[in-house]
C-alpha cells in the first residue's frame, strides 16, 4: 500500500459520531483525490461506509468513494 494510508474503524462497537468528524477534518485539511473503504458482507459493516459519506459531505470536497465488500467467504465483491 505505498503511499496509502489505513485507518480501522468498527461502527458496531464504537461510538461513530468521532469518526466523522476526524475524516471530515482530514479532507478537510489535506489533499485527498479518493478513499476506499472496504467492508465485509455483515450488515453491521455498511455502517462504516455511510460514516465516510457524511464525512465527504460535512468536508466539503467531492470525493471519489470506491466500496470493497468482502464475502463471508473472502471473496471480493
Amino acid at each position: 500500500m505505498k503511499g496509502k494510508k489505513l485507518a480501522i474503524a468498527c461502527p458496531k462497537l464504537d461510538d461513530t459520531e468521532p469518526y466523522i468528524e476526524k475524516i471530515a477534518e482530514i479532507l478537510k485539511n489535506n489533499t485527498i483525490y479518493s478513499l476506499t473503504v472496504a467492508i465485509m458482507e455483515v450488515p453491521c459493516c455498511s455502517g462504516l461506509y455511510r460514516i465516510v459519506q457524511e464525512a465527504v459531505e460535512k468536508s466539503g470536497k467531492a470525493i471519489a468513494i470506491r466500496k470493497i465488500v468482502i464475502g463471508i467467504d473472502g471473496e471480493i465483491r
